[in-house]
């Protein structure tokens, strides 16, 4: 019963404290609360000035290979001046720990001003925060070379082991990571405590925490969903804190005016027992896939039952009936698989809300029931149809505390204009029209961002509803990207490609209609997942066929007559070594002919083993099966690595590299791990496994059809990846094997971006780079400007993760409008 996974977004940095901070402040103290000076001089962690280099050193201790930090003024800052010495590869990482009693139950993220003149030889920048047997962690990176401010969402962090609570945390580590060769320095200050509850926010999100004791299985997806619902309320404009269930205080809930449970499948008895003291107390509550039955008396909610679909498609949009929900759209998409249907209480809680098939037709189904103090969502809250979830999630805590709505005016309202470097609505609407003063489809759409931004601005002023000026906000920040898009021109010649993870193309399209839509919107190639380690999409004679081949045909025939059509090369994609999707009567036989991987400790992992000779012979006749038999542009390698560094060990790994070597490994697997004896000759053994899988491909594929393209998505940063992964698609890139690579630069960060791209086109050398764009993490504007990047890099190509149904939906138009733009396609403001 627990949802899918999805891939993962990113809470974007804030780089200032939001305009409502005041606003909010003010409603707290009206509350009873007016500790708020206080309680921000309590949030500073570290300021960064210290005495002398002495004091520096004393409180943040270097890991190995690293120097001592030091004390520094730079630009009027007092700071911790932390050097990194990558010069000829000595560390693979410049880390220092400082030792905390630091409490973070009741706060949303830390924030600290960075500084980094040179990031060139940096990949990228890592926080830990250890508590109890693990540690939280998160990647950022400065956008510019000047003073950054960082912003760490507790929501957003990843978990290394199993931590403790957040109120004890007791070390904070700072990591610079090995991108190049030459030294750099960075600059810390000023690290401190925000989004807290009873100062700036009224919201609580409560996180999971116990599942990595009692559900170890549901950990990822409680971190996915509960990055989910963080990033919806942020872009909201909903200030919220992340609390605890673990250690979850009922001081700490008395501040939330309302607590948020994205998806929380375990909980303990002491945290229900808080929350509903709380509720009696005048808290509010909104709960996705599933309300703990404790809490069901308190807040008038009854359990329904746990529901597949009927049909495909069953749950595929909400529909809120009328006036049950004001500011709410009449309908939000949301694709969902299964549900947990409340059920209402008559005279106490009601549906507001009900589940419409594909076609749209009523299923009769619960999808939201709100009681006086509770809305429950019937399943988790998804990515697809962002903009009328946000809308939706404003809806609802506005219902249930008014004084949110107020808030969610102002702070929309400021985020008008904040996209794409441009600081306000004023800036971006002068630039945008200054790029493009005479075409009129860009002067349409900044009017009539202008009109909808007025309107809004009177609504706020209080000559209408709060939650109708977000409403006219969100719109007036459409139309304005809308024509920072149409005023994007195009570059003849392009490789433009998408990703499209699923063998099926885009969710509720043919291949035809999808293809269509990649043209339409100037796209000249799509790369399809058609086939993993031990399952194809379409008519092998190499790989166990998918039972859906049966029902649904076969799926690379039908994408490349599609594409072909509309004039897109189709490079078909595959996923190497990776057994997921195989199935089990197949990873049986494997297993009996100990096929697969394992760990250092001998843990078996579902992957082909990459030195086993018999599993090298299986990737490459799948992969040439698929250029010899289909009309295709090219064959993409993917997961064309190890999983990690703790792979694989296996008892035929250990003849195979013995018998390469020469000579025995006494001690297994130590001789070969960090600092063994065998160290560098089994890294580069284990290189060597890939490679010749890769050659042997490219080798043979260029033999059958030499117009046939090789390509691979590779990871970032090819120095540190070949050791840790085995993959050296540089040397791939070198000796010819490959026509093109994507590494995969999914980042937020335009400046960390850029760096990547400058590396990775001097490694690709004599090969084309086109670079992977992650529009699954980013708004379109980021996706525009990372583009814009490629081609100041001179790449003549990029790649897009992921055709999906958003993307085909939102993005692709977007760009089409003008970055992509079909020549002589006329430019329309919509």
């Amino acid at each position: 019963m627990r949802p899918d996974l999805y891939k993962p977004s990113s809470c974007r940095p804030r780089h200032r404290f939001p305009a409502w901070f005041l606003l909010a402040a003010s409603l707290v103290a009206a509350s009873g609360f007016n500790a708020a000076t206080r309680a921000q001089d309590a949030a500073v962690i570290d300021s960064g000035a210290y005495a002398d280099d002495a004091a520096a050193g004393a409180a943040w201790e270097p890991m190995g290979g690293s120097p001592p930090a030091l004390a520094a003024t730079i630009d009027g800052v007092k700071a911790l001046r932390m050097r990194c010495p990558f010069r000829a590869g000595r560390i693979e990482r410049a880390s220092w720990d400082r030792a905390v009693r630091l409490d973070l139950s009741a706060s949303r993220a830390l924030r600290f001003r960075f500084l980094c003149r040179d990031v060139s030889p940096v990949s990228y920048f890592m926080i830990y925060l250890q508590s109890g047997d693990g540690w939280y962690t998160k990647e950022f990176y400065p956008e510019t070379t000047g003073w950054n401010t960082v912003t760490i969402d507790r929501a957003g962090m990843g978990i290394e082991g199993t931590p403790a609570v957040w109120g004890k945390i007791r070390t904070i580590r700072v990591s610079a990571w090995r991108g190049g060769e030459t030294d750099t320095e960075f600059a810390l200050a000023d690290l401190r405590k925000v989004g807290q509850l009873g100062v700036d926010t009224l919201v609580a999100v409560l996180r999971c925490d116990s599942v990595v004791r009692d559900r170890p299985d549901e950990r990822r997806s409680v971190q996915q969903f509960t990055r989910t619902t963080a990033d919806m309320l942020e872009k909201a404009g909903i200030g919220y804190a992340t609390l605890s269930d673990v250690d979850v205080t009922a001081d700490a809930l008395r501040l939330a005016r309302l607590v948020i449970l994205p998806y929380n499948p375990t909980m303990p008895d002491r945290t229900l027992d808080l929350l509903a003291a709380r509720l009696r107390s005048g808290g509010r509550l909104i709960a996705f896939y599933g309300m703990p039955e404790r809490l069901r008396p308190v807040v008038k909610i009854d359990a329904g039952s746990y529901r597949r679909p009927d049909a495909p498609g069953e749950f595929s949009a909400m529909r809120f009936l009328d006036g049950a929900l004001p500011g709410a759209p009449a309908v939000v998409g949301q694709k969902s698989w299964n549900i947990h249907e409340p059920k209402p209480v008559p005279g106490a809680s009601k549906m507001i809300a009900e589940w419409l098939d594909a076609s749209g037709r009523a299923t009769g189904h619960a999808a939201v029931v709100a009681s006086q103090n509770a809305i429950e969502v019937s399943h988790v809250l998804l990515p697809d149809d962002s903009s009328n979830k946000r809308l939706m999630l404003v809806a609802m805590a506005s219902r249930l505390v008014p004084e949110v709505a107020k808030l969610v005016a102002q702070e929309s309202l400021e985020k008008v204009g904040r996209f794409a470097g441009y600081h306000d609505f004023a800036e971006a609407t002068r630039k945008i029209r200054s790029a493009a003063p005479s075409d009129p489809a860009v002067l349409a759409a900044l009017d009539e961002a202008k009109h909808r931004h007025d309107t809004a601005l009177a609504l706020a002023g209080g000559q209408g509803s709060a939650v109708e000026a977000s409403v006219r906000a969100g719109e007036a920040a459409r139309k304005l990207l809308d024509a920072f898009a149409l005023a994007q021109r195009p570059e003849a010649g392009e490789f433009r490609a998408f990703w499209c993870h699923s063998a099926f193309g885009v969710d509720g399209l043919t291949w035809d209609a999808a293809a269509q839509r990649l043209a339409d919107g100037g796209f000249t190639a799509v790369l399809p997942n058609m086939l993993w380690g031990g399952v194809a999409y379409y008519e092998s004679k190499v790989l166990p066929v998918s039972p859906e081949v049966a029902s649904r045909g076969d799926q690379i025939a039908r994408c490349v007559a599609a594409c072909k059509a509309h004039g897109l090369q189709v490079h078909v994609w595959k996923v190497n070594w990776n057994l997921g999707q195989a199935p089990e009567s197949f990873v049986d036989r494997l297993r009996r002919e100990h096929r697969l991987q394992a760990s250092a400790r001998g843990a078996e992992l579902r992957w082909l083993c990459p030195s086993n000779p018999v599993n090298q012979q299986l990737e490459i006749d799948a992969m040439v099966e698929v250029a010899q038999r289909y009309d295709v542009d090219g064959v993409h390698f993917d997961y064309i690595r190890y999983p990690d560094g703790d792979h694989c060990y296996c008892a035929g790994c250990r003849q195979r590299f013995q018998k390469a070597l020469g000579s025995t490994v006494a001690q297994w697997p130590r001789d070969v791990l960090d600092r063994g004896p065998h160290r560098r000759a089994w890294l580069d053994w284990r290189q060597g496994n890939i490679t010749t899988v890769v050659k042997a491909v490219s080798e043979r594929v260029r033999a059958i059809k030499p117009q046939v393209k090789l390509s691979a998505a590779v990871f970032r940063n090819w120095p540190v990846d070949r050791d840790g992964v085995g993959q050296d698609w540089k040397l791939w890139c070198d000796r010819g094997y490959l026509d093109f690579v994507c590494p995969m630069d999914y980042t937020v960060s335009n400046a960390q971006f850029d760096n990547w791209v400058t590396h990775q086109k001097q490694w690709a050398g004599k090969a084309a780079c086109y670079p992977g764009i992650g529009s699954f993490i980013m708004p379109p504007d980021r996706v525009i400007e990372q583009i814009l990047t490629t081609r100041r890099h001179a790449t003549h190509g990029f790649t897009v993760f992921n055709y999906d149904t958003g993307s085909a939906q939102t993005l692709l138009p977007l760009l089409g409008k003008g970055i992509t733009r079909m020549p002589g396609a006329e430019t329309v403001a919509h």
